[in-house]
């Protein structure tokens, strides 16, 4: 991935875009004057933002499936035919997962088809995928009802699952973990943020009101451009995550940086914190620390933490907010979500 982002400084002026006619030569230039370099190198590096963290391990990963295939047959990943893409599908769509006896999602075999259209457009290629042929193959299998995929997804955290999951917090020795995990979930469930928000909410992102908690997210997955967006969370609120939250802050005495921090091993101080740059450093959690914990405390409360994960926590706040009777403009502010067509995957009838 670091190669295929770094590439954007050698691609973009050593390959013409087709038809180029009075810039041709300019694009075919090896080298750049000196006196713009730095300038640049100073553009280009902000590609590293161009796509987060999270989604770089996934097409890393995925690309590195493709590439394995293609070498077994003696196919180009980079450049590729349209034809290595349609077999490649024809393969994946084939596979039954060892630990689950399902098939590859949609989803899966589509982030895996983004891989290689990110891969093939970093290095300044057309992109195979958007080959018609392609692109019906994907359709058909969009629409293909017999293949044996998971039907589930992860269920919704209410107050019901909320009240056994913080009961079996309870339990545990330590007062810091106790005050922190309550604080993950009461958080995570009232304000419906996804693990990595969660984990990416800084001291200085809250303040607190007479009423309410406000929470600023500087960005997020439907807000990535840094506009303005925050969330406010009623202190009256049933599992109000406002007096959990204060008192961690309070006990630990955090003053800024990550609001959640790693704890030692036994549980009764904070690890050193440094923070190097953005979500890299020491001491904090990460959106992976969170979906691992959910699922523990799911595991010890009795929930089949095959269906819980840290999502849960985000379908569960739209999930409780319908039936308390929030309209879905009150239920998109507190989310986050931009289209209303997005919650009716979470929204059921009441009973």
């Amino acid at each position: 991935m670091k190669s295929a982002i770094t590439s954007f400084q050698n691609q973009v002026f050593s390959r013409g875009s087709a038809g180029s006619t009075s810039d041709e030569k300019f694009f075919q230039e090896q080298q750049l004057p000196v006196s713009i370099l730095d300038d640049y190198k100073s553009a280009a590096e902000e590609t590293q933002y161009e796509i987060s963290e999270n989604t770089k391990r996934v097409y890393s990963s995925s690309f590195s499936i493709f590439q394995y295939y293609c070498e077994q047959h003696g196919l180009s990943p980079l450049p590729a035919d349209p034809r290595s893409i349609i077999s490649f599908i024809g393969h994946q769509k084939e596979l039954y997962q060892e630990k689950s006896g399902h098939q590859l999602s949609k989803q899966t075999i589509n982030s895996r088809l983004a891989a290689i259209r990110f891969f093939h457009i970093q290095a300044g290629y057309h992109s195979p995928t958007e080959h018609p042929l392609v692109v019906r193959v994907m359709r058909g299998l969009m629409r293909n009802q017999y293949r044996q995929i998971s039907d589930y997804d992860q269920q919704p955290i209410t107050y019901d699952e909320l009240e056994m999951l913080l009961s079996v917090i309870d339990q545990q020795p330590q007062q810091l973990t106790r005050l922190r995990d309550k604080a993950i979930l009461q958080l995570g469930m009232q304000g419906g943020f996804r693990r990595s928000e969660l984990a990416e909410v800084k001291v200085e992102h809250l303040s607190f009101l007479r009423d309410k908690l406000k929470v600023r997210l500087p960005y997020s997955k439907s807000n990535q451009q840094g506009q303005r967006e925050w969330k406010d969370l009623p202190k009256d609120e049933t599992f109000s995550a406002y007096e959990i939250v204060k008192q961690w802050i309070d006990t630990t005495g955090i003053k800024q940086g990550h609001l959640f921090r790693s704890l030692s091993r036994d549980g009764n101080s904070l690890r050193d914190y440094q923070l190097l740059k953005p979500k890299v450093g020491k001491g904090f959690l990460r959106g992976d620390d969170i979906y691992q914990m959910i699922k523990k405390y799911c595991d010890k409360a009795g929930l089949n933490s095959k269906f819980y994960g840290a999502h849960s926590l985000r379908s569960g706040c739209v999930t409780q907010l319908h039936e308390n009777d929030k309209d879905h403009l009150y239920i998109m502010g507190r989310t986050g979500h931009t289209d209303p067509r997005s919650l009716r995957h979470y929204l059921k009838p009441k009973d």
